[in-house]
């Protein structure tokens, strides 16, 4: 299963998998429509919603040479319950998580947003704080729009008032902080019983579908760890899959038991000016004073990360 992140190639990386001769993966888009996976996975409550959502796999359980894989990077935010019901149902599955530098990975999930014309009013499980600080921010905007103010900010081709990706993550982080206590960083037994937010707060519900969150690695990794074993889970750099996929996709393959992809086996190197921090700064949309802060919320998550990992540096 890769279960994320978003933005951190999960698509091309499933693209790679289902070219393997031992793999079969869909597209995510193939379990849209049916059950949601709290419910699909539970099979002590309905043994027959599981077997609905797992009809997009072809039938390869007589088969002792292929296995089937899903594709859902959203998953990496799942609730314990959730992660137990994936154990229960299947004990030996392997966990592929993908990781991109948070920041640069906030801001091509946004980018990509504001490109497709979505709302991040409403485009990020409906947050209230969100819901009401984008609100607030907009009718600013558009009342200096409207006041011909000098320095209004982005306009749309119609001259209307638009976000920037950096007002959206700065938005983000205001209203994450106070969901969280002492930024649920830690590590260790005390860092366990900070690995979710508070939901009774009505400012944090679905705090945790944004992108910040899901930016949180190590918060959630630890609720991963808390059910499978270390050695079920790989960790592989979004960096890898773009500049050196042939590599990380040898590696794919021993963790997964699979025969290794064949010498000519094509793969795709990515285009080199893809979203980075440095790029960030240099192109101006990212402030210093903008990025100082987000890094400085995202160090003791990194940090976590590094620990629980054997040590590893991950960007």
């Amino acid at each position: 299963m890769v279960i994320g992140s978003q933005k951190a190639a999960t698509s091309k990386l499933r693209w790679y998998l289902s070219r393997h001769p031992s793999v079969d993966i869909p597209k995510e888009e193939a379990f849209h429509g049916g059950p949601h996976a709290v419910a699909a996975w539970d099979v002590k409550e309905s043994p027959t919603l599981l077997s609905s959502y797992l009809e997009a796999f072809e039938d390869v359980c007589n088969s002792t040479e292929r296995i089937t894989g899903l594709k859902m990077p959203d998953y990496i935010v799942m609730s314990a319950k959730t992660i137990e019901l994936f154990h229960f149902v299947n004990p030996q599955l392997r966990i592929i998580v993908t990781l991109r530098e948070p920041v640069a990975r906030m801001y091509s999930y946004f980018s990509m947003q504001l490109r497709f014309g979505w709302s991040p009013i409403n485009h990020m499980g409906k947050n209230p704080c969100m819901q009401r600080a984008l609100r607030s921010l907009l009718r600013a905007k558009e009342a200096r729009v409207a006041a011909g103010a000098a320095g209004a900010g982005s306009l749309g081709p119609n001259g209307t008032a638009v976000f920037t990706s950096e007002e959206i993550m700065m938005t983000n982080l205001q209203c994450v902080r106070p969901c969280y206590a002492n930024n649920a960083s830690g590590v260790g037994a005390a860092a366990l019983a900070e690995t979710w937010h508070d939901e009774a707060k009505s400012e944090c519900r679905n705090i945790y579908f944004t992108p910040l969150v899901h930016s949180m690695y190590a918060l959630h990794l630890r609720r991963w760890l808390a059910t499978f074993a270390r050695a079920s889970v790989l960790l592989v750099r979004f960096d890898d899959l773009v500049l050196r996929p042939f590599a990380a996709l040898q590696t794919i393959a021993t963790f997964l038991g699979l025969p290794h992809f064949f010498a000519g086996f094509k793969v795709e190197i990515g285009r080199e000016n893809y979203t980075t921090i440095t790029r960030l700064l240099q192109s101006g949309a990212v402030t210093s004073s903008s990025l100082r802060l987000l890094q400085d919320f995202f160090a003791p998550h990194d940090a976590a990360l590094s620990t629980m990992f054997d040590g590893r540096s991950f960007w």
